[in-house]
């Protein structure tokens, strides 16, 4: 028995582990040329046919309303867009997760500064009922990433009709003080140079 024993211990378990061990290497082989053996360009391709029609809508009657108001009261320094995707905001810094946690998001509005086109404010459209307020919840991966990159968000209500110098004070109450004293100086600048 003793025997019996030790030749298993020193031939048939050593046998047993290396087959053991082979097996686990075949299948984390196979695992990972399954995970790494793809394609590096995975971009979707169109078909010669593609079937997509013109959007005729890109901004609704209510938004060009809010848009030219906002043009009206913005600061001759300040430019403002529409429909504006996150990920053009944003730049990742470390890793990609944060970053792709808002790949196919966007904003309704930001304001940038014109010269250099540094977005310094985000607007938030929505419409009074509870119902459309529902549909259009501000996304929370969004709200996190502007706020980690100190970029404000005003929410603003959706109305027949704006007070230009009221929108401008809402924008400017948004706004960093460095922002504001800029254009204030900008401001004064011009206005005493005439």
């Amino acid at each position: 028995m003793s025997k019996l024993l030790n030749a298993f211990t020193n031939v048939i378990l050593p046998i047993a582990i290396i087959i053991l061990a082979i097996i686990a290497a075949v299948y984390l082989y196979k695992a990972l040329r399954k995970r790494f053996n793809k394609p590096l360009d995975t971009t979707l391709k169109a078909s010669s046919k593609a079937k997509v029609s013109l959007k005729t809508n890109y901004c609704t009657e209510d938004e060009m309303r809010f848009l030219d108001a906002l043009h009206r009261a913005l600061p001759r320094e300040c430019i403002s867009f529409p429909r504006v995707g996150v990920s053009k905001l944003i730049e990742p810094k470390g890793g990609m997760n944060d970053y792709k946690s808002v790949l196919d998001q966007y904003v309704d509005v930001v304001v940038f500064l014109r010269k250099e086109m540094k977005p310094i404010l985000v607007i938030d459209l929505y419409h009074a009922s509870p119902a459309a307020q529902q549909l259009k919840k501000f996304d929370e991966n969004v709200n996190t990433i502007l706020k980690a990159v100190k970029l404000p968000i005003m929410k603003k209500q959706i109305a027949p009709q704006y007070d230009i110098n009221q929108l401008l004070i809402e924008v400017l109450e948004h706004l960093d003080t460095a922002t504001v004293t800029m254009i204030r100086n900008k401001f004064i600048g011009v206005n005493g140079r005439k």
